[in-house]
């Protein structure tokens, strides 16, 4: 299945996002699969993912929510012609991980889960956290981690299996 995945670069320090973008793209790609896969959720045709500062998110949480200051990531569901979008602040992803004490590849693929739930249609709520559970099950299942990413290294992923084309 060919599934189109863009990650978009709006940040100044490339070197603080926590894995590569080729990794990262099929990464998505399972995890978009599986929420296609869960009980009513909205089919996603494709998917960008734009990482930014707080700044940057700061101006988007404004002009689409209407709220004030940064937030770590906002999803917007796309439509027929149009993929699926995720705007992911690395700067307030960065302060979570140590003010929760989070290793940063299990908190990405937290955050990535969560925007995925809502642009398949998913409010908070008891499927979302299983939809959650589900994507960073599938995505952890399919990626080993080499090295540790405690000390704000970036984390290598390598895939385990490589069925899955990704544009």
């Amino acid at each position: 299945m060919s599934l189109p995945i863009a990650i978009v670069y709006e940040y100044p320090a490339p070197w603080l996002v926590p894995v590569e973008s080729v990794p990262l793209k099929k990464v998505l790609a399972v995890m978009v699969l599986q929420a296609n896969q869960f009980i009513g959720c909205r089919a996603i045709q494709g998917l960008e993912l734009h990482l930014v500062d707080d700044a940057v998110m700061a101006e988007r949480n404004a002009q689409f929510m209407s709220c004030c200051g940064p937030t770590n990531i906002l999803s917007f569901p796309g439509g027929e012609d149009m993929p699926g979008v995720l705007i992911l602040s690395l700067d307030t992803f960065t302060r979570e991980c140590i003010l929760y004490g989070q290793q940063k590849i299990f908190h990405y693929l937290r955050l990535l889960s969560h925007g995925i739930g809502h642009i398949a249609g998913l409010d908070h709520g008891e499927e979302m956290d299983t939809l959650m559970a589900k994507c960073c099950a599938v995505a952890i299942a399919s990626v080993r981690t080499a090295g540790s990413d405690i000390n704000n290294k970036r984390s290598s992923l390598t895939l385990a299996g490589e069925d899955l084309t990704v544009n």
